[in-house]
């Protein structure tokens, strides 16, 4: 169930608009390789080690922050990623604007300012015919930024004339995981969801193909704008405690551990990335073997008297 407008031509297009270029990313296609260059470009070093970040990711968590706001955080990310070898890169998103069927995937190629990113057809007619129960209706995915953004650096790093490769996605957005929450049990343990990552895992391993994974994912948000009934300024260091505690479970690829502890305080945060992410470490555990915390930032809005916290994390196989 979606509570947003969709145009009645949505579901017949074959290619996904860039729907937030020239707001929250340059139109130009100039304007946006020069920006994507100088966030991944640089030296970038762990968040708690303070060691370089090292290449050779094989799944990476990237924030989807506007990039007006944090997109110095998607840059070690991306960087990881950049020498991957990967056929196709499985995204999985938080869905801000739909609820009902736990993952929701789309058909649709992306478009960008930098060229068309293909949705890899073939893995999800297999998807498809072993999972008939899976989502439909791709409604969702129409207003929706948080696969959009990830797609802009994917073009950038892997499908550029300069550097173009025959890579595809499997975009598939990922809606809360609240009721289990409040059902007081793991997501992993209800039939179906525990069905649908070993079966994207069998469909993964029988296409041949090479794989890389990508979450989509910010943290907490708190303050007035989310309706909490304080502002967010002097919850910030608090926040910033808590949020380490999540990131080092993180980096242990400890899904359970990082759900648990945001359950346990029935998700008083609103941690949207933790669809995704929870997805993502039960779905590929053999590419998330080795976790680094690469970079972490809060946004502060003041005048809304709320705020954002997101980071980037990478993984490598062992």
């Amino acid at each position: 169930m979606a509570f947003f407008h969709v145009p009645s031509s949505f579901a017949s297009e074959k290619v996904r608009p860039a729907q937030f270029a020239g707001s929250s990313y340059p139109a130009s296609e100039r304007a946006l390789e020069r920006l994507c260059a100088s966030v991944i470009q640089k030296p970038h070093e762990t968040l708690f080690s303070k060691q370089p970040v090292q290449q050779g990711a094989t799944a990476i968590i990237a924030p989807h922050i506007d990039f007006r706001v944090g997109v110095d955080v998607y840059g070690p990310a991306y960087y990881a990623l950049q020498n991957s070898l990967a056929d196709v890169f499985v995204i999985f998103a938080t869905s801000h604007y739909a609820w009902g069927k736990q993952f929701i995937p789309t058909y649709q190629h992306f478009a960008t300012p930098l060229g068309v990113v293909k949705t890899d057809h073939d893995l999800l007619n297999a998807l498809y015919e072993r999972l008939p129960s899976l989502a439909k209706d791709d409604a969702a995915h129409h207003e929706e930024h948080s696969i959009e953004f990830e797609t802009v650096f994917l073009q950038y790093l892997f499908g550029r004339r300069e550097t173009a490769r025959n890579f595809t996605i499997l975009p598939i957005l990922v809606t809360s995981l609240y009721p289990h929450i409040q059902q007081r049990r793991s997501p992993y343990e209800h039939t179906e969801f525990q069905r649908f990552c070993d079966t994207l895992g069998e469909v993964l391993e029988e296409s041949g193909k090479r794989v890389a994974f990508v979450a989509s994912a910010d943290m907490a948000h708190i303050g007035r704008k989310f309706d909490d009934p304080y502002d967010a300024e002097p919850m910030l260091p608090a926040m910033h405690e808590e949020d380490m505690h999540l990131l080092r479970s993180l980096e242990a690829s400890d899904a359970e551990g990082y759900y648990r502890r945001i359950a346990a305080v029935d998700d008083a945060y609103k941690i949207c990335g933790l669809p995704p992410v929870y997805s993502m470490l039960k779905a590929a555990p053999n590419h998330c073997v080795q976790g680094q915390a690469l970079a972490y930032a809060q946004w502060n809005e003041r005048e809304a008297r709320s705020a954002v916290t997101y980071s980037s994390l990478a993984y490598y196989a062992a």
